[in-house]
C-alpha cells in the first residue's frame, strides 16, 4: 500500500538509526523511481561556453546505465584552437567501493576520437580555427550543424523516457521557426506547440513519428543526426512552399553534419 513516513526531530529525543536511514534513502529512492525509464544522457544543465581559450561546462546532472551523476560546480578546462574536429566527452570510470560508500566517478576531456559508446558520452563537438571564438549561441536550426567555430550539440544524448533524444534547445529552435513560418499543417502546429509547451523536451519516439507522417519515410531506428536532418528538411519544405508528405525526402542538403 502507499504511505509516507517522515522522521520527527524533537528536543530530548535520541536520534535513531532508522530515522537517519529514512533521510538517506528518501531522495535516492525518489530519483531512482522518477528516472527508471529514462535513456542515458544529460538530464539538466551541462551548458557549454568558451572564453579566451577556456571551456566551461556548467553544473548539471547526467544519467548513465541507470545511475545519476551530479556535478555541483562548473568544470573549466583549457581549450585552444587546433582546426580539427574535437569531441568533448564524459568517460564513466569503474565504481570505487570504500568503507561505507560506493562512488561512481567520471572524467571530462577533449579528444579527436568519437566517443566509445561502452563507457563514454559526448557533450558536444566542434572545430575551432586559429584566431576564432567558439560560439555557443545559434542563429537558426541550420546553424546547429555549422562546421567551424560553433558548438555542435546534435550528437549529445539528452535523457528522456525510453531512450535518449535531441537536446531541447534544438527542438525549441525548430518549433519557433516552424510557427513563425505560419504553417497551416496540423502536424506542424500540434508538434511545435506541444514541444514549446514542454520547453523542448520531446521523446525521440514522438519526433520520429512526426517526421514519418510529415516526410513519408520510416524513422523508426534513426538516431540524433538523422532526426536533425529530418527536421531541417521539414522546415526547408515548409519555408519553400513545397508539399512533401508520402513521397520521401529527395532534396539535397547544403551542410554536412560533423
Amino acid at each position: 500500500m502507499f504511505q509516507y513516513d517522515y522522521p520527527q526531530f524533537e528536543k530530548k529525543r535520541l536520534l535513531r538509526v532508522e530515522m537517519l536511514d529514512k533521510l538517506r534513502d528518501y531522495p535516492k529512492n525518489f530519483l531512482e523511481l522518477w528516472f527508471q525509464d529514462y535513456g542515458d544522457g544529460v538530464v539538466k544543465g551541462c551548458e557549454i561556453t568558451w572564453d579566451d581559450g577556456r571551456l566551461t561546462i556548467s553544473s548539471g546532472m547526467v544519467i548513465w546505465k541507470k545511475n545519476l551523476y551530479f556535478m555541483d560546480k562548473p568544470f573549466v578546462m583549457e581549450c585552444r584552437a587546433e582546426d580539427k574536429i574535437r569531441y568533448l566527452k564524459v568517460q564513466f570510470l569503474a565504481e570505487v567501493r570504500e568503507a561505507g560508500k560506493i562512488t561512481g566517478n567520471t572524467r571530462i576531456f577533449l579528444e579527436d576520437k568519437k566517443p566509445d559508446p561502452a563507457c563514454e558520452m559526448e557533450l558536444c563537438r566542434f572545430r575551432l580555427q586559429e584566431g576564432a571564438r567558439l560560439r555557443e549561441s545559434h542563429e537558426n536550426l541550420q546553424d546547429y550543424s555549422t562546421e567551424f567555430d560553433t558548438v555542435n550539440l546534435i550528437h549529445q544524448p539528452y535523457a528522456a523516457v525510453g531512450e535518449s533524444t535531441l537536446n531541447p534547445c534544438i527542438i525549441r529552435q525548430f518549433s519557433k521557426e516552424m510557427l513563425k513560418s505560419r504553417s497551416s499543417d496540423p502536424y506542424d502546429i500540434s508538434f511545435s506547440t506541444a514541444a514549446l509547451g514542454n520547453d523542448g523536451h520531446v521523446t525521440a519516439e514522438l519526433i520520429r513519428e512526426y517526421l514519418s507522417c510529415r516526410l513519408g519515410e520510416e524513422y523508426g531506428e534513426k538516431g540524433n543526426a538523422a532526426i536533425y536532418r529530418g527536421l531541417l528538411e521539414v522546415l526547408r519544405t515548409q519555408k519553400s512552399g513545397e508539399t512533401k508528405r508520402g513521397q520521401g525526402s529527395q532534396g539535397k542538403r547544403g551542410m554536412m553534419l560533423l
